[in-house]
């Protein structure tokens, strides 16, 4: 008889104890509003929340790394039509400086604001994002283009004889999803270093007084012009599949987040209805105990 009644009151803790344990996680979840709060409650859901918000960390990686892409963009938009504009005001100089009302003086004056213009195309082409060159390849901490003479010193405009280009030939590109890039940003050699032969040959036509050597820069120059404009097409291009990649991304972004919530947040509403049977349960748990306990008594008074 001792043996069944310690077996009796076993079975009434444990029955309690299951009830109280299932009546507090039913208050965890609607407190906390998660489905989860310790790693033993479900290793395999917890396993697959970490694996998603791990998704969502690279999804902001992606973003800053489009974020980056469209400033590199915009400013490489920007730099061209700067360098096109002052490419139109060498095509005016030297059509100006082929008049003959125009005497050795004036063309060496001239000479010296074709090399403000030319440091003002150099200043724009060494435009940076953030710190990073956006002509100079994937060597972006290294500014791409300095005034040389011709022993190779770095020199100021005045003594310049190259505009020499210390960047690489690699496009650089950015990351906007897991072995997905894009180009946004290519050497600044093949966009401008004719560009820079063709304003020093200017230039010293201009100081030489060489009627023809200025005449023979009139169609480079146009050329340059075309070749920029055709550029700026390019990086239109770029710009729209940009916008694409971040729409599609948006889109997985907004799928992640719902997947995590999914996985994560409880339905508050199942939440509310299970505490509620949980107490209900945990309330039944108790009477019967109490019952068996007193009936106990009875019998040992008995």
């Amino acid at each position: 008889m001792k043996v069944a009644t310690l077996t009796v009151y076993k079975h009434i803790q444990e029955r309690a104890e299951y009830t109280s344990n299932a009546l507090n996680e039913a208050i965890d979840k609607v407190t906390t509003g998660r489905k989860i709060s310790k790693l033993s409650d479900d290793p395999f859901r917890l396993a697959l929340m970490l694996d998603t918000r791990a998704e969502l960390s690279d999804i902001k990686q992606y973003e800053r790394n489009l974020e980056m892409g469209e400033a590199w963009l915009s400013s490489t938009e920007e730099s061209l039509r700067k360098v096109q504009d002052r490419l139109a005001d060498l095509q005016v100089t030297a059509l100006a400086m082929l008049n003959d009302t125009n005497n050795k003086q004036d063309r060496e004056l001239a000479a010296t604001g074709v090399e403000e213009v030319l440091n003002d195309i150099v200043q724009v082409t060494n435009t940076d994002v953030n710190g990073r060159y956006i002509y100079a390849g994937t060597r972006t901490n290294v500014e791409p283009f300095v005034f040389m003479d011709n022993a190779g010193n770095i020199v100021d405009v005045e003594n310049a004889t190259r505009v020499a280009y210390l960047g690489d030939n690699q496009p650089f590109k950015i990351q906007t999803q897991n072995n997905n890039e894009l180009t946004v940003g290519n050497d600044g050699s093949q966009i401008y270093g004719e560009v820079f032969d063709t304003v020093l040959q200017l230039r010293d036509a201009l100081k030489n007084n060489d009627i023809d050597g200025i005449r023979e820069q009139l169609n480079p120059i146009k050329a340059h012009q075309e070749h920029i404009s055709a550029e700026n097409s390019v990086v239109g291009f770029r710009m729209t599949r940009l916008q694409f990649r971040q729409q599609v991304l948006d889109g997985v972004n907004i799928t992640t987040q719902q997947k995590l919530a999914n996985l994560e947040e409880v339905d508050m509403t199942e939440a509310i209805s299970e505490l509620s049977i949980k107490e209900l349960m945990y309330q039944a748990s108790l009477r019967a105990s109490s019952k068996v306990i007193n009936m106990k008594s009875l019998m040992d008074y008995i």
